[in-house]
């Protein structure tokens, strides 16, 4: 591990904490449903997050132990990046972001410039979209557009879905289809106790 990086374990904030947060950074879910599904926990980021990874950051570029990237992909921080390392997931190009069973999508945000900003992971069944936002709870939303925002390169936020992939369940239990069970599982704990403390 790099010298001075100091990982940060699950941080668990109330209910209200997250809201404000969540609803501060991305206005497009301000009144709509979405919800807390996972605590903050810096160990892993969007992309890994939609991998189903949660030991690692993954981005294009060569820092290990802290990034991963698949062997043999290019470091690319374009969308067709992001596609060639979903490939080596069993992913492939889609072109429809609707709940299909028997299928997982993750979607691929980006700039108007082609750069890749952040992924989510549908959720297994079609409740909404999965993501890690930035260094806030992880979140399931209905939409993908709740939170996109201006895609233009000197903006702020993640622009707009560039690329649906998917794979079909089949493919997908051989890298682990709920390989993401704990985070939630934690967090669902967690809420739990948190209600009963309220009682």
């Amino acid at each position: 591990m790099r010298k001075g990086y100091c990982r940060v374990r699950p941080v668990f904030q109330t209910a209200q904490q997250v809201r404000a947060d969540i609803e501060s950074a991305f206005p497009g879910l301000v009144g709509t449903k979405w919800l807390p599904k996972s605590p903050y926990d810096d160990t892993y980021q969007c992309i890994a997050w939609a991998a189903g990874d949660t030991s690692h950051k993954w981005w294009p570029i060569y820092f290990p132990p802290i990034c991963y990237w698949p062997q043999g992909v290019p470091y690319d921080e374009t969308v067709n990046g992001f596609i060639r390392a979903f490939e080596t997931l069993g992913y492939k190009r889609s072109q429809s972001r609707g709940f299909e069973f028997g299928w997982q999508k993750v979607a691929i945000y980006a700039k108007n410039d082609g750069t890749v900003t952040h992924m989510a992971r549908q959720h297994f069944f079609g409740r909404g979209w999965l993501s890690k936002p930035g260094d806030l709870a992880d979140i399931l939303h209905l939409h993908l557009e709740g939170i996109e925002s201006d895609p233009s390169p000197m903006a702020s936020g993640y622009g707009t879905v560039a690329q649906i992939l998917e794979r079909s369940w089949w493919i997908a239990a051989r890298f682990g289809l709920f390989r993401c069970w704990w985070a939630a599982f934690q967090f669902w704990l967690f809420r739990i106790k948190e209600m009963l403390d309220l009682t």
